[in-house]
C-alpha cells in the first residue's frame, strides 16, 4: 500500500507528465516548511480548464476514483474536487486556482523543490501562512492558527505577509499569532 509521501510523488509526476500547472499546499506543504503533523489527505492547487477534462481519466486511470462531473463543476465555479486512491483510500483535493489578483501572485511565487529526488512545485511559505490564516478566519480553526505559529517560528518575509494580510483583510488574524 502506498504511503502519503509515495502518493504525493506519484500524483505530482502524473501532473507534470500531463503538462498541468500545479502546486502542493495544505498540511503536506506545512510538513516541508515546519514541524510535521499527521494528515490523511494531500492538497494541490491546479490550473485546469474545461478543455483539460479529457486528460483526467488518463492521468488517474483505474487506480483512482474521481468524478468527471465534480471536476467540471469545480472548474466552472473555481472550487475544488477530489480523487481517492482506490487501494490506500487516501484523498487528494484539487483546488482550482482562482483568478483573483492574490491567487495569481501566489501561484507565480510557488517554488520548485525536490522530495526524495522527485522535483515538484510547492506553495511559498508566506503564501501558505496567508492561506492558513484565511482558512482559520473562515472555519475558526485553532489547528490552522497553530500551523501558522509553527510556520512563523521558522522565519518568514514579514513585509510580504503584512502587505498581503492588509489587502486580504487578514491583519487581525496575523496579529493574533505573532509572537
Amino acid at each position: 500500500m502506498l504511503s502519503e509521501l509515495e502518493l504525493l510523488l506519484d500524483v505530482s509526476q502524473r501532473l507534470e507528465e500531463a503538462g498541468l500547472d500545479y502546486m502542493l499546499t495544505g498540511s503536506m506543504a506545512l510538513n516541508h516548511y515546519a514541524q510535521p503533523r499527521m494528515t490523511r489527505d494531500i492538497d494541490f492547487v491546479l490550473v485546469l480548464l474545461l478543455k483539460d477534462l479529457d486528460i483526467l481519466p488518463r492521468i488517474f486511470g483505474e487506480e483512482f476514483y474521481f468524478s468527471p462531473e465534480a471536476a467540471r463543476e469545480a472548474i466552472l465555479h473555481q472550487s475544488c474536487f477530489n480523487v481517492i486512491h482506490q487501494e490506500s483510500l487516501i484523498k487528494i483535493d484539487f483546488m482550482i486556482r482562482k483568478r483573483e489578483d492574490y491567487r495569481l501572485v501566489e501561484f507565480e511565487r510557488r517554488r520548485r523543490i525536490e522530495v526524495a529526488g522527485v522535483p515538484l512545485w510547492i506553495v511559498s511559505k508566506e503564501d501558505l501562512i496567508l492561506s492558513k490564516l484565511d482558512w482559520a478566519r473562515q472555519s475558526q480553526s485553532e489547528r490552522q492558527l497553530s500551523d501558522v505559529e509553527n510556520l512563523l517560528a521558522t522565519g518568514a518575509d514579514m513585509e510580504y505577509l503584512q502587505t498581503w494580510s492588509r489587502k486580504l483583510n487578514l491583519t487581525a488574524m496575523l496579529t493574533r499569532v505573532l509572537p
